[in-house]
């Protein structure tokens, strides 16, 4: 999430990126607005406070010269200004936390180099490695290989969780294990530090790491605890280091993770719907 002090100080900044992902500037300037409400209304309430604390003060002196009509009066006014400050304070955190549910929408600025586009066709290719494969017979789809070796199980599946979730078998299991030890031997000799996260976040957690507004309609929620099951281990592998300033000299961090991930796919996608693609579970590095 955007720092406001950016907001606040180089706002043109995060216009031109808009201009460059070709979105509007709405939320950008509700971001604005809102915070310019927040800080006014932060500095009635400010000022309330200021005048609770002088007429307080007052009500030792009015009690001290037995003036008992001052005093009674006086604790009115502060019971008054005390009630006003608890509206206002109400009033202040909720803009606060409309600013910042627009601020979270709002993503971080685009490198330099990214290639700006109006679609894919503006992608650029960086580098290209190995060469596709020619084959000198037909090559089988993966729905019709995983139903032939009997790899995979959906008809038993949907019985106990509904469609989109799947028993691996035999050999295929065997092999996604091997391809997760494989690929965790691979990047650990390059430095990096194998973590198995959790896979459930509270909400807070979440909001640190994605746009829930955005996210949440993909995710499975977990009632009433108020957990979410994560959708990739990036989410709780960022998380770890909430609330925590990282010391430069431990920089770059560098970890893999390897989790099972929890997405809801809706929605018709034709092809992609046969065998075990666009699945509500499955495991990611």
């Amino acid at each position: 999430m955007l720092d406001m002090q950016v907001f606040r100080e180089e706002v043109e900044k995060i216009r031109a990126d808009h201009d460059r992902r070709g979105l509007p500037h709405d939320s950008i300037d509700k971001v604005l607005t809102l915070d310019s409400e927040w800080k006014l209304m932060l500095r009635e309430t400010n000022e309330l406070r200021r005048q609770k604390n002088e007429a307080a003060r007052g009500i030792g002196a009015a009690k001290k010269s037995g003036d008992e009509a001052e005093a009674q009066r006086i604790l009115s006014e502060v019971a008054n200004l005390g009630a006003q400050i608890s509206e206002m304070e109400k009033k202040t955190d909720a803009l606060l936390s409309e600013r910042d549910s627009v601020r979270m929408s709002i993503p971080n600025l685009l490198h330099p180099d990214v290639p700006s586009g109006a679609d894919e066709s503006g992608n650029t290719k960086h580098s290209l490695h190995g060469e596709k494969p020619s084959f000198d017979f037909e090559p089988k789809t993966h729905n019709e290989l995983i139903e032939e070796n009997k790899w995979v199980d959906l008809e038993r599946a949907a019985k106990i969780t509904g469609s989109r979730f799947y028993f691996l078998k035999g050999d295929l299991a065997r092999l996604e294990m091997a391809l997760q030890s494989y690929a965790v031997d691979f990047i650990q000799q390059r430095g990096f530090t194998f973590v198995q996260p959790p896979v459930m976040m509270n909400r807070a957690a979440y909001e640190g790491v994605t746009d829930l507004s955005d996210f949440e309609t993909v995710m499975y929620g977990i009632d009433p605890d108020g957990y979410y099951m994560i959708a990739t281990s990036e989410h709780p592998l960022t998380a770890m280091y909430m609330q925590e300033t990282i010391p430069e000299e431990l920089l770059p961090l560098k970890i893999v993770g390897v989790s099972s991930c929890f997405r809801r796919e809706v929605g018709a996608h034709g092809q992609s719907d046969r065998g075990i693609w666009r699945v509500n579970q499955f495991t990611k590095l």
